[in-house]
């Protein structure tokens, strides 16, 4: 057994890993014709629904191509495996990088589904999937059931059932959402989801149906590269709507958004509230700083400068961050994390350098440990 160090906050299971029977077997039987499956093609196996084909599976033909990075690294995966979805093979791997938990992004929120009651059945599918998961071992596999934010009602009736079938947290994706996350439209999913003390978990992207700048001139590159700084408008309307004024126990972690920006964000935030006069419909408390360090988590993977300027007692970036590792995405840390952990906290006092890579996503998550 490891001795196990850390915790991750940002893991994932993308859609090319996911089982081909995971809709197949939870769909209502009207929707699984033209619902998610896997079809073998010219491009070898591939996602298709609606008519469309989409993602690469892993779950097929096109295996090798994926479980690829995985042997170059010397890891020994049969033919077939699907390590993010394979409880046994994660934990094998977490426990190799000394990972006690997870928190599992999937990718159902890059998904572009046209018909809504389809969209739903989607969701539903996948969510009562993920919670199957979390409870072969509840205290370390975090798949997060995601919320259809097209749809605000519907919103609320996943995360309802979702509370009431045990979630420790769930996914709200921000980019695809019915209006804006300031709107009081939301006020519902902010008032549940601090009554019932589950953290939302909002991930760096953008809307299921705008794809990635084209590979031209620059663009995708220059899109991809400011990517990290795309949370910092819905943390700003977070805070200044008064979601965490009104709602204390709200928790919100900003994923895979890296934390070099944070303490500029969270001080310009601040003088903001010093030099402006205060909105009469959202007043505020406290600081935005002050909100940030009590109900938010932004999480980074290999991250220099933002732990640089975690040695720098002003900035307080030790109250705001949380290591994630990224598995199993090529830019991720695994699998040995203490390699980039060990550089980046060198000269970090490591009561901040514990809190970060452990104590604040324990709290935040309700995560037990090793007994």
């Amino acid at each position: 057994m490891s001795e196990y160090l850390y915790i991750s906050a940002d893991n994932h299971l993308d859609t090319h890993w996911c089982p081909k029977n995971l809709w197949q077997d939870r769909l209502p039987e009207k929707f699984r014709e033209v619902g998610p499956k896997v079809v073998e093609g010219e491009n070898g196996s591939q996602w298709t629904w609606e008519g469309k084909l989409w993602d690469k599976s892993a779950d097929g033909s096109n295996s090798a191509q994926f479980l690829k990075p995985f042997r170059d690294q010397g890891v020994n995966l049969p033919d077939g495996a699907l390590p993010p979805a394979d409880p046994e093979i994660l934990l094998n791997h977490m426990d190799q990088s000394k990972v006690w938990s997870s928190i599992i992004f999937p990718s159902v929120r890059k998904w572009n589904v046209s018909d809504p009651e389809l969209l739903f059945a989607v969701y539903r599918a996948f969510n009562d999937y993920a919670m199957e998961i979390n409870k072969i071992d509840p205290d370390r596999i975090f798949l997060l059931p995601a919320l259809p934010t097209k749809y605000p009602e519907e919103c609320v009736r996943e995360l309802n059932r979702m509370i009431e079938a045990g979630a420790k947290a769930v996914e709200f994706p921000p980019f695809d959402v019915a209006q804006p996350v300031y709107d009081e439209v939301w006020e519902p999913i902010w008032a549940r989801a601090a009554e019932a003390r589950v953290p939302l978990c909002i991930h760096i992207g953008g809307a299921a149906d705008s794809p990635l700048p084209p590979y031209q001139r620059g663009a995708q590159i220059a899109f991809l590269a400011t990517a990290p700084f795309n949370l910092a408008n819905t943390w700003a309307q977070l805070t200044f709507c008064g979601a965490f004024e009104r709602h204390p126990n709200l928790k919100v972690l900003f994923s895979e958004c890296r934390i070099g920006w944070v303490p500029f964000a969270v001080q310009w935030a601040d003088r903001q509230v010093k030099e402006r006069a205060p909105d009469p419909s959202a007043p505020l408390s406290m600081l935005p700083s002050q909100y940030a360090a009590r109900n938010c988590g932004f999480t980074f993977e290999e991250d220099y400068i933002g732990c640089e300027m975690m040695k720098q007692e002003w900035c307080e970036l030790g109250d705001y961050a949380i290591w994630g590792s990224d598995y199993p995405h090529p830019q991720g840390t695994w699998p040995d994390v203490s390699i980039p952990i060990d550089k980046m906290f060198e000269g970090i006092d490591p009561k901040i350098k514990q809190r970060v890579v452990w104590d604040h996503a324990a709290e935040m998550f309700g995560i037990n440990g090793p007994n």
